[in-house]
């Protein structure tokens, strides 16, 4: 068996794929993964298929990162129950460039063994005709409507629209522009979008008469809720942009993982060789109350999103706050969590009030219940770097600074 495909059964990485598959690993060949830009940022369960792309370089591969320019002008109808909004240009163009550089912390784009393109480039130059003939030609309507994103759309009310039912024939198309352009004769997504990715398949087939390669890593979802994983119990979403989620808030999270999802977890995000992640999951499965597990892979992850200080500070402050040993927290500590933690600010001279502080900070929702907790002894503050370090119960802490 091909090392790569070796490699990605071993840690449950191939949900589907087309016949052949180990062949189309072989070193050197390519690749390619798309991006819509629907939003501005990179959440964690957009890593998966960065690390997987990591993966196949380390494999020798060529890989080939698409920011769909083109197709977020139109939007994909799988996992939506109703017509998206069509978004301005300015705004996808906006998003495009807020994403090239996230893209850029985890890839060093050299234009041969990695590359960034953005399918604009061409779907806004076809003629519509041209695009019939090359493409619209060789789908079958009945293909199309047999697509899970399109026959649940029918069968309600809202319907579909043409332009979302021709997503998977510009994604195909996509593929097509790839192969001929750069090569490329792997395509890997997500599994939700396994039936645009063979359609792609098919239409090279059928127009170039070359057989190219389709793979789907599986979807991780949250055992628990039954959710796509990514966000927390509150609902809020874990992105890999520091100003949106904390590098301590993303770690935190990781911490946090279900004993029952955390060792598919780390077969999927960790560089850890299978061998030394089978004997990590040996041993914690021995004191899983030590969550040996977790804190290697919150670790790992962070020091990949954020780097290794990161980390390292996120380890060590999680770590005191674990054992409840906040005053031994440094001033560099504390500038780390401070936008961590929920966090209100003194003016100067003003003293600390903890039912205020409370309240400012979010662990309680009036003065009523601020001042029942202050009077039950249900916190405790510590005072340390001109700071104010608030624990409610086990978990709940909030910072409080000085201007």
């Amino acid at each position: 068996m091909n090392a790569f495909v070796e490699e990605l059964h071993a840690r449950g990485l191939i949900y589907q794929n087309s016949p052949g598959i180990e062949a189309a690993f072989e070193a050197g060949s390519t690749m390619y993964l798309g991006y819509d830009p629907t939003g501005p940022d990179l959440h964690i369960g957009h890593l998966l298929g960065i690390t997987f792309l990591k993966r196949a370089l380390q494999y020798g591969q060529r890989v080939i990162v698409l920011v769909g320019g083109g197709t977020a002008m139109i939007g994909d109808p799988g996992g939506k129950d109703a017509e998206r909004p069509i978004l301005p240009r300015e705004v996808i163009e906006e998003n495009k460039s807020k994403l090239k550089e996230q893209f850029s912390r985890f890839f060093e784009f050299d234009d041969d063994r990695v590359r960034m393109v953005d399918n604009a480039d061409w779907l806004e130059q076809v003629r519509l005709i041209d695009f019939l003939r090359e493409a619209g030609k060789y789908m079958s309507i009945n293909s199309m409507l047999d697509k899970d994103s399109v026959s649940s759309r029918i069968t309600r009310e809202e319907g579909i629209s043409y332009a979302e039912f021709s997503y998977q024939l510009l994604q195909s198309y996509d593929f097509m522009e790839l192969y001929k352009r750069y090569g490329c004769t792997v395509q890997v997504g997500g599994s939700d979008q396994w039936g645009n990715i063979i359609q792609g398949v098919e239409l090279i087939r059928k127009r170039l008469g070359t057989q190219v390669y389709a793979l789907s890593f599986p979807l991780i979802v949250n055992p628990k809720t039954g959710r796509k994983y990514g966000k927390t119990e509150s609902g809020e979403g874990i992105w890999l942009n520091a100003e949106k989620t904390h590098p301590y808030a993303l770690y935190q999270f990781l911490l946090n993982a279900e004993d029952e999802i955390a060792p598919l977890l780390m077969k999927f995000y960790s560089f850890k060789p299978v061998t030394e992640i089978e004997e990590c999951i040996g041993r914690w499965s021995g004191a899983k109350h030590e969550r040996l597990l977790q804190k290697e892979l919150a670790h790992e992850v962070t020091a990949l999103v954020h780097g290794e200080g990161a980390a390292r500070q996120a380890a060590e402050v999680a770590s005191l706050l674990f054992a409840r040993r906040g005053a031994e927290l440094t001033a560099e500590n504390v500038e780390f969590i401070r936008t961590a933690l929920p966090h209100a600010r003194l003016s100067a001279g003003e003293p600390f009030n903890p039912a205020q502080a409370l309240v400012a900070t979010g662990l309680a929702a009036s003065m009523g219940e601020a001042r029942r907790l202050v009077q039950q002894n249900g916190i405790t503050v510590e005072e340390l770097h001109d700071a104010y370090l608030i624990r409610k119960g086990k978990k709940d802490y909030a910072l409080v600074t000085r201007d």
